[in-house]
């Protein structure tokens, strides 16, 4: 009797302390209304390459890309002023991220559509599987291991412009700065790879 009377008591401890340090997506909701602006209600960026969706986004890179602008290996002094991002608690970045990554935009925005590039992509397939399905997955899913977010539903314009960002090392592709995986590539041949990434959303 005793013994499961030990057990009651570990087991609602352990039930309380997993509780206490679960995220309050209401929290997140309210923190995200500095992010609508550029963003959009329900985090579902804006056409034009400037502001990518966000919404669905996993917490694992919704972090890491939090910690880079704070940081400014990414630079938006804007964003990290006007979001507070630099100011919050470890639990309201929690909160945010969580909230962000609980959306689901094809419910919340169902007639949402995401203008794509007519590449070949036969062509960009193939590319894809050769330097990008690594790290991103067969499906553009994303990978956890590598922080690599899922692109499959990206705005192409957005994805462009990263690359380009890339290849003139104003950002860091996965996060090294040694990293020549677009040098070769024409801009037809992205266009193609983008292309194809676009694809497989509908798949």
């Amino acid at each position: 009797m005793r013994h499961y009377f030990y057990s009651a008591i570990i087991f609602s401890f352990l039930l309380l302390s997993s509780n206490s340090y679960s995220a309050d997506l209401e929290n997140g909701k309210k923190l995200f209304k500095s992010c609508t602006l550029c963003h959009g209600a329900v985090g579902q960026g804006v056409k034009g390459g400037d502001f990518p969706k966000i919404g669905g986004l996993p917490e694992y890179y919704l972090r890491h890309q939090h910690d880079l602008f704070v940081e400014e290996k990414r630079f938006n002094p804007a964003m990290v002023t006007i979001g507070r991002m630099d100011t919050m608690s470890d639990k309201e970045k929690d909160d945010l991220n969580a909230y962000i990554a609980s959306i689901d935009i094809q419910k919340e925005a169902p007639t949402l559509t995401i203008p794509t590039f007519a590449g070949n992509a036969k062509k960009g397939k193939k590319l894809y599987k050769g330097d990008c399905k690594t790290c991103h997955g067969r499906k553009a899913e994303g990978k956890t291991k590598k922080k690599a977010p899922p692109t499959s539903w990206q705005y192409s314009e957005y994805l462009l412009r990263q690359i380009d960002f890339f290849k003139d090392k104003d950002r860091l592709h996965d996060n090294d700065e040694e990293d020549e995986t677009f040098e070769d590539y024409s801009k037809e041949e992205i266009v193609d790879i983008l292309t194809f990434i676009s694809t497989l959303d509908d798949e």
